[in-house]
């Protein structure tokens, strides 16, 4: 049986992102979990980075028993570089886009502390809902259960994430690869290659055309993408070069 295929999510929203993905993998085992604090385990307090990397190593002991493929989106991209940097041990491969491994510049804080005073308000996640794609039923079930966590847990999750000094990278053993949508804003770029700067055997690339969610945007290239990497270790001729200075 091919190796199993952890996937985190990102913020805002859960596990569910990766159905797309999840149908594409048929052929491998796959954990899709709602992070602690969003959703399903909204009621779990949002401790820190470290606790939560232990938790998904319990998760992944318990449910299919050997190092996992793990592959995260923004915040799961943290969350997967934290847990391949703390559990080495369970990790065989990791493939993360749109993963933050600097300090957050005031403008990207300026607009969480927009979308945090606006965390209860049902029009702020309609738009999340259209900024996702969602529409008729599946936007309202987005919308019947938003927010996805508390917003003490966000402040929680954010305090860690802020400073920039979270991952020791250095400590990752795992082949590597990094990519961010060509369309992302320069922070993402520049955490690419803070990453491979940890990292050097890391691999890079840009998804042509793509914004940070774009496992939904063109779930097809994400696919083809991502089963290249899974399978060959290699970037798929579709990832355009990483570039050497942006």
């Amino acid at each position: 049986m091919s190796r199993p295929v952890m996937f985190l999510h990102g913020g805002n929203v859960g596990g569910w992102i990766w159905e797309p993905q999840v149908a594409a993998l048929g052929d491998r085992p796959t954990l899709a979990p709602n992070l602690p604090g969003y959703r399903s385990r909204r009621a779990q307090p949002w401790t820190s980075f470290d606790a939560v990397a232990d938790r998904l190593v319990a998760m992944i002991d318990e449910d299919v028993g050997e190092p996992v493929d793990l592959v995260g989106l923004s915040l799961g991209g943290i969350t997967a570089l934290h847990l391949a940097a703390r559990h080495p041990d369970r990790v065989a491969s990791v493939f993360v886009s749109g993963a933050s491994a600097l300090p957050y510049p005031w403008p990207m804080r300026a607009v969480n502390r927009v979308a945090i005073a606006l965390w209860n308000r049902r029009f702020y996640w309609m738009g999340t809902a259209r900024q996702f794609g969602l529409r008729g039923p599946e936007a309202e079930e987005f919308l019947a259960d938003t927010p996805p966590i508390t917003r003490e847990n966000l402040l929680a999750q954010l305090s860690e994430v802020y400073p920039g000094r979270l991952l020791a990278l250095d400590r990752i053993t795992a082949p590597l690869m990094a990519v961010a949508g060509e369309k992302e804003m320069g922070y993402f770029f520049g955490s690419i290659r803070a990453i491979r700067a940890a990292v050097p055997a890391a691999q890079a690339g840009l998804a042509p055309g793509m914004h940070h969610a774009w496992n939904g945007e063109d779930p097809d290239l994400f696919n083809r993408i991502l089963r290249t990497w899974l399978d060959e270790r290699t970037a798929h001729p579709d990832l355009l070069p990483f570039p050497a200075a942006r």
